[in-house]
């Protein structure tokens, strides 16, 4: 194969003309342009999480575009699954920058916030074991309407096992709110005596 590009002259200007392509350097004009560009900008950098990266970029670049746009910078995000690279905030003017910098920032705290509150968590509480059949009521009518108002689970011990620990599962807000809903029906019923 390599006798037939050798005995060809048109294929090997060819490859000739692309490895001339790569190798040529930068006209002057351009290398002053990116030259003045180094000087003159101004460099910040933000940490965030590889799994919020899509935040800045947005769908189809278009959050990464409108702060462009709208702050005259430029950004560079790190690839995927790049580690502990930050993402860096470049441009002319430090206050438009620094005013880039302070949204990106504000982005990603309104996305781990969101996922925090979006994200089910569950918590344990306990209870004394002889209190679950009065909690849990007569066919769980009083715990029912805590679980469908609140769109959460709430799993007590099988009765063979002694454990006193009742586990809950659902949003933040909601679990929290389900745990002092729980310990207002404990409070109702007074403390047996063994």
């Amino acid at each position: 194969m390599s006798s037939l590009l050798n005995n060809n002259p048109f294929e090997r200007r060819q490859v000739m003309k692309v490895n001339q392509e790569k190798s040529r350097p930068l006209p002057p004009w351009m290398s002053r342009m990116r030259a003045q560009w180094v000087e003159e900008t101004v460099s910040e950098t933000v940490k965030a999480d590889n799994c919020l990266f899509g935040v800045i970029i947005g769908p189809g670049g278009s959050t990464m575009k409108e702060l462009q746009v709208k702050y005259n910078i430029r950004v560079l995000v790190p690839r995927k699954g790049s580690k502990d690279e930050p993402i860096i905030v470049e441009g002319k003017d430090k206050t438009l920058v620094k005013d880039a910098v302070l949204r990106i920032k504000a982005l990603i705290a309104e996305e781990k916030e969101r996922r925090r509150v979006t994200t089910p968590v569950s918590q344990t509480l306990c209870i004394p074991k002889a209190l679950h059949g009065k909690v849990i009521g007569l066919k769980g009518q009083n715990i029912r309407p805590v679980t469908q108002a609140l769109k959460i689970k709430i799993k007590f011990p099988n009765k063979n096992d002694n454990s006193d620990e009742v586990t809950l599962t659902g949003l933040p807000d909601q679990v929290d709110q389900g745990i002092s809903r729980l310990l207002d029906l404990v409070t109702r019923f007074p403390p047996c005596r063994a």
